[in-house]
């Protein structure tokens, strides 16, 4: 055999003796356009040896051409071998020495069966020879694929001789895949373990993969033309199978680990239908090699202990096949083309991997069996401890049937039910529903547990052999088969506990004093209603009830006596309201009644009836006798009320209207009614209030007032408060503090303004060190509040501000009415050093007289006095008098409602200390604080 120089055909001798001849090394080769002939392929020049891996483009062809030249005297037939079964399309020509065309064959996976010369899974094309002839053959390939096979020559007899050593290599092969299949297949059904099941499927896999790989499967099945497409799908199966087989046989395997392995097999099947048959292999080849790595890592990295010798085997297997994989794959990838020989021993290498993984899963099932077989020696250990528990338990314990039949008990659940022994229980309870109360309950629990399979904790009220009831907490399991069911449970006696549970649970809904519902519990029952009637458009009433009087008993009789009252008046209430709606005391002299449907719609004569009741109803207490008074507010659900808080809202507006009507009033709401328009409103200025509160939404101002006996030596000014509404704008605080009186927040706002006022203060040092007085309003309800001296004391140590630089001004009025609890208030923060002015001084009737008793450091003038000071002698008589007193007490003075700079000019000539109003500084941000200007 020898070859030609590159620009003329390759030749190839062959005589009678050569049985085979591999032509890759000798053939030249040339890629063209597709649509290129015969003809034009001969004349072209560029023709080489060497091969090119680079898959061809849709219209490429690659052409390949050598000689034979047949050295004999007798005539011969040769068989030409291509052993790639996937090439989609193989057109061969055959040419004597004068290019004269003796033969054609268009064959490839794309094209019928019919059109090969044999029915074979490779391609095999006669060649026909006579004595010392040449002929010239051609191949045109067209493939997606990458161009990879081995071309040979071969003499008949050689040829079948070596393609019956092959089918029995693939045979034995093939045979074993699907000897495991079938093992595993078959074990699995008897077994049902999972992890046969999944190496079955795998076995599965890995045997169409290497028959369709051999040509096997297009040659039967004629799906030549999806070779691709079937072995990317066969990796992909295979990958799965794989990976499930995998985490069956480790331990711990992370989650995201076994989602990877997952994701490979679905990423596969997805993209493989989208790419050409060359980056299918591609990417079939890369998942099968990030699989198997995968595999074989997690074998190393998770392999479990217990299992020591089928974990190793499994390991092994793995690196044999992984090793061998990626052989291959690179064997393939980089165009180097093998023998058939050496691709089934690679095959017989995979498959002895498998066989390895075998023994490691039948290994591994074996250990996991014998580990079962000693926790269930372990079990039968345990039953005679099992037992010795069953008997000594201190809960009782039994058995039963679903039909109530018992079948075993122990000494405590005797001892528990009043029986002398489980011979004794065991004959008398027929039925186990004679050991409850209320038989029916046991139904309920039967309901439970054929839904749930248990009933854990239930509370029950049984019954003892005696007849006695008490409260038990049973648990109860169903057990056995379909054919026979038992329930399995323990009981044990809660009835102190049960006791103390239902004292709770009243004292939880009930007011403690009356017995009657309480606040809460009348909230969730209102808001049950309002559904209720959103559901059914039924009726829904409130009545919301405000007892009069009932003060003036506390004070005179004392608090016991009030007690007595509440108690005796609610359950004169209640005896109306049963059986109609539910009443409930809301507060100390307050109460509620719900009224639905057909008692809604009475809910007037059922107020006139409870209001009768509290006219005719006399206290007696100490020989004294008291009369009551009642108000009732009445409120209709309508659809747009969605919670309890707004019906209970409009209710007490209409019982506040009818305290205003006075004494033993109804008052029915009407959103017409301006009365409770203004109530209302001053409800929608509390919510405002509290929400200012919450999102800082008050702003400080403050007000200089300006000294006229003296030099100015620092900053004196009265802080003021002011509130951002929902729109931001500004609004003044007569528009919501008689709201914030009314309801009791003014305790709320003063901690605001102090701690607000303290903060500026500390943050501004140098103002500070400037500051003389800065006033400070407090409200009455403040005075009284221990928790607000706390507060302020507090803010003093955290702010580090001097004491003698506050003062605390205090409405005449509020003190009056608070007397006690201003004393104590003034008293202890005099004595840190504080000053305390007392505010709006001359509005009340009996000022002089309160004013020895209050020692304050200082009066304001109340501005009502002061604005008409120049043309007003009664008001210049009274500035001059309260200049006077407070003078003879070493109080100073200052002057409200200063207008004018006559007006202050006035003031000083009378003697008046300080002057404030619009005529020495209106009122500004703190934020953007001035100093006062100098007045001449």
């Amino acid at each position: 055999m020898n070859a030609q120089h590159s620009d003329q055909i390759p030749i190839i001798a062959i005589n009678e003796t050569v049985s085979q001849v591999n032509i890759n090394a000798s053939a030249q080769l040339l890629r063209t356009h597709s649509r290129n002939q015969l003809s034009q392929v001969q004349a072209l020049e560029g023709w080489s040896q060497q091969t090119n891996n680079i898959p061809l483009n849709k219209d490429q062809a690659l052409w390949q051409r050598f000689s034979l030249s047949y050295q004999d005297n007798v005539d011969q037939q040769f068989l030409l071998t291509i052993n790639n079964p996937s090439i989609d399309y193989l057109d061969a020509y055959v040419l004597d020495d004068k290019n004269r065309l003796l033969e054609t064959y268009l064959v490839g996976a794309k094209r019928d069966l019919e059109t090969r010369p044999f029915n074979h899974r490779n391609f095999v094309l006669p060649i026909s020879l006579a004595p010392y002839q040449t002929v010239n053959i051609y191949l045109r390939i067209q493939d997606e694929g990458p161009t990879v096979y081995n071309l040979n020559v071969w003499k008949g007899p050689a040829f079948v001789a070596d393609e019956q050593f092959n089918l029995a290599f693939i045979g034995v092969i093939g045979g074993g895949l699907a000897i495991l299949f079938f093992y595993f297949l078959v074990t699995y059904v008897l077994l049902r373990s999972p992890i046969r099941f999944w190496f079955a499927v795998a076995n599965a896999g890995l045997l169409l993969l290497f028959l369709n790989i051999q040509g096997i499967v297009s040659q039967f099945a004629a799906l030549g033309s999806y070779t691709s497409e079937i072995n990317s799908v066969t990796v992909a199966i295979l990958i799965f199978a794989a990976a499930k087989v995998c985490h069956a046989m480790l331990s711990r395997v992370p989650i995201y680990l076994r989602f990877l392995s997952y994701l490979m097999a679905l990423s596969l099947i997805i993209i493989a239908p989208l790419l050409n048959s060359y980056y299918q292999i591609i990417s079939a080849a890369s998942f099968a090699a990030a699989a198997v790595l995968l595999h074989l890592l997690l074998a190393v990295i998770y392999h479990n202990r217990q299992y020591s010798i089928s974990n190793r085997l499994y390991a092994f297997g793995w690196l044999i096949i992984s090793a061998t994989v990626v052989i291959e794959v690179h064997f393939y990838l980089s165009g180097r083309v093998s023998n058939t020989d050496l691709e089934l021993l690679m095959s017989l290498v995979i498959m002895s991997g498998a066989l390895l993984i075998a023994v490691a899963i039948e290994s591994h099932e074996k250990a996991v069996a014998f580990e079962k077989q000693i926790q269930q020696q372990n079990a039968i250990d345990n039953l005679h401890q099992f037992y010795d528990l069953f008997r000594n338990s201190a809960e009782g314990l039994y058995t039963s049937t679903p039909e109530g039949k018992l079948v075993t008990t122990n000494p405590a659940m005797c001892q528990l039910f009043g029986y002398k022994d489980e011979t004794q229980m065991l004959s008398e309870v027929k039925d186990t529903s004679l050991l409850y109360a209320n038989p029916h309950e046991r139904d309920l629990l039967l309901e439970e547990i054929y839904q749930a399979g248990v009933a854990l904790g239930k509370e029950v009220k049984g019954v003892r052999r005696d007849g006695s009831e008490f409260w038990f907490c049973i648990s109860i399991q169903l057990t056995g088969n379909d054919d026979e069911k038992y329930f399995f449970g323990s009981i044990f006696d809660i009835t102190e506990k049960k006791q103390s549970t239902i004292s709770l649970e009243y004292l939880a809904t009930h007011d403690s004093l009356t017995g009657v519902y309480n606040r809460r519990q009348f909230e969730q029952k209102l808001r049950e209603g309002i559904r209720r009637s959103k559901q059914l458009k039924q009726a829904l009433t409130l009545l919301y009830m405000d007892l009069d009087q009932f003060k003036v008993v506390n004070d005179t009789c004392g608090h016991k006596a009030g007690d007595a009252l509440i108690k005796q008046l609610s359950q004169l209430l209640n005896d109306v309201v049963m059986n109609k709606g539910m009443l409930a005391r809301l507060g100390g002299d307050e109460f509620g009644v719900i009224l639905e449907s057909e008692n809604a719609l009475d809910a007037i004569q059922i107020a006139e009836k409870l209001l009768a009741i509290v006219k005719e109803f006399r206290f007696i207490w100490d020989n004294r006798i008291f009369a009551m008074g009642m108000r009732i507010g009445l409120a209709k659900w309508q659809e747009n009320i969605e919670t309890p808080e707004q019906l209970m809202s409009m209710a007490d507006a209409a019982c506040y209207v009818a305290k205003e009507h006075g004494r033993n009033q109804i008052h029915v709401y009407s959103s017409e009614d301006l009365k409770m328009q203004r109530y209302e409103s001053e409800l929608k200025w509390v919510s405002q209030i509290n929400t200012a509160l919450e999102q800082n939404k008050f702003q400080l101002y403050y007000q200089h007032y300006f000294p006229l006996s003296k030099v100015a030596d620092g900053h004196y000014y009265e802080i003021l408060l002011r509130m951002h509404d929902e729109n931001g704008q500004i609004v003044p605080p007569a528009a919501f503090l008689p709201a914030a009186e009314r309801y009791n927040l003014t305790i709320e706002i003063d901690k605001w303004v102090i701690l607000h006022t303290f903060k500026w203060l500390a943050q501004h040092p140098e103002h500070l060190s400037q500051l003389k007085r800065c006033n400070i309003n407090l409200s009455g309800h403040s005075l009284a509040d221990n928790d607000l001296k706390r507060h302020v004391i507090q803010a003093f140590e955290t702010y580090e501000i001097p004491h003698d630089k506050i003062c605390f001004e205090i409405t005449e009025s509020m003190a009056i009415v608070k007397m006690e609890e201003t004393l104590r208030f003034i008293t202890a923060f005099r004595r840190l050093g504080c000053t305390f002015a007392l505010d709006d001084f001359g509005s009340g009737f009996s000022s002089y007289s309160y004013l020895k008793n209050l020692p304050v450091n200082c009066v304001k003038i109340d501005g009502s006095f002061v604005k008409d000071l120049l043309v007003d002698p009664v008001d210049m008589a009274m500035v001059c008098s309260m200049k006077d007193v407070a003078k003879a007490m070493s109080m100073s003075t200052v002057a409200e409602f200063v207008e004018s700079k006559d007006v202050m000019v006035e003031l000083g000539k009378i003697g008046v200390d300080f002057a404030q109003g619009y005529g020495v500084a209106k009122p500004a941000a703190l934020d953007e604080f001035t100093p006062c200007k100098t007045i001449d």
